[in-house]
């Protein structure tokens, strides 16, 4: 991509993650200010699952409430993607990315019109007109405006890089070598993964001592839950000996794997988690299944169908010689007869 594209990538990246969910929100904004003599007090701020008011507050209630849709959410998505961006990474992961926080924005200013202006005039805001066509009219333009945002984007290429192969490793007949390594998730991540598990545990705490009995087993099982994807997802012990390679997550579960008779090839890339796999984890790309724990140099192992196997560890390179050494030795070592 020349330089005028890749200016052209970040550029319309801004205006629709960006530029378009400010302008709209501050619009949005703006004309509910004005019409805060012609509303009932308090206002609706809340609707049931038929459609009828059943919460109510103050305008700025529902200003909050865009500004954390209409400005903040937008602003968490550039702020993840826009870095990546901008050191050349691409995909189209990203264009997906910019698309959703056009149609946030849009869908944050549409309901935050729609729901303010059906109650001007309103002396009561208790039995006000229904929420659903706010709903509907916000979600289809959320919708449309998310794929003009996506076509209005330039067409991204994911930028994978080839399997590099280093320095051959010698394995002398009747020789045995074994790679052991243990791949974890960014430090940051981790503390951030932990607090969470944290504060839903701790809520529920909050809610047992209030009686709210529901509440407290709601987040109760969702911290437990996230506690084990954590564990299953997060920390992975590799293994390279006479037997291939092995992959098992600190749980125990997943176990993946490649068998050395089933290896093509092993070699070492550097892999961009998002752009690649749309996020971090175990992840699943078209031909290739990745542990992707972070951004950088990963194992990377062909299966002789074509499908490879992708660990982002330390000292990939030394895994990736052990493993065409042990394969050379199996290849030309003689059938055993029965």
């Amino acid at each position: 991509m020349t330089e005028t594209g890749q200016q052209s990538v970040v550029s319309r990246f801004v205006i629709v993650a960006m530029a378009l969910p400010a302008a709209l929100t501050a619009t949005a904004v703006g004309f509910v200010m004005t019409w805060r003599d012609d509303l009932p007090r308090p206002i609706a701020i809340h609707w049931g699952a038929s459609g009828s008011p059943d919460g109510y507050g103050s305008l700025a209630s529902i200003v909050a409430v865009a500004l954390v849709l209409g400005l903040a959410v937008p602003a968490l998505i550039a702020a993840t993607t826009l870095p990546l961006l901008r050191s050349g990474a691409r995909g189209p992961n990203f264009r997906f990315m910019g698309s959703l926080a056009a149609g946030v924005g849009v869908l944050s200013a549409v309901l935050t019109l729609w729901s303010v202006a059906m109650q001007r005039g309103l002396a009561d805001a208790h039995g006000g007109p229904t929420v659903f066509p706010a709903l509907v009219a916000s979600f289809g333009a959320a919708v449309t405006v998310g794929v003009a945002a996506w076509f209005f984007q330039p067409h991204q290429h994911a930028v994978v890089d080839g399997l590099q192969h280093g320095a051959t490793l010698e394995l002398r007949e009747g020789e045995r070598a074994v790679w052991m390594r243990t791949a974890t998730t960014r430090r940051p991540i981790a503390i951030l993964m932990a607090a969470v598990v944290i504060a839903l545990a701790g809520g529920s705490l909050v809610f047992w001592q209030v009686g709210e009995a529901t509440a407290a087993w709601v987040l109760l099982g969702t911290s437990a839950f996230l506690l084990l994807a954590f564990s299953a997802t997060t920390t992975f012990h590799v293994r390279v000996d006479e037997d291939g390679l092995s992959a098992v997550s600190a749980l125990g579960l997943p176990r993946l794997g490649v068998a050395l008779e089933d290896m093509a090839d092993a070699g070492v890339a550097h892999v961009n988690g998002f752009a690649e796999f749309g996020g971090w984890g175990v992840r699943q790309r078209p031909g290739a299944l990745g542990v992707i724990l972070r951004n950088g140099p990963s194992l990377q192992v062909t299966r002789r169908n074509g499908k490879r196997l992708i660990i982002t560890v330390d000292d990939a390179s030394t895994a990736a010689a052990l493993l065409t050494a042990l394969a050379r030795g199996a290849a030309s070592s003689p059938p055993v007869s029965p």
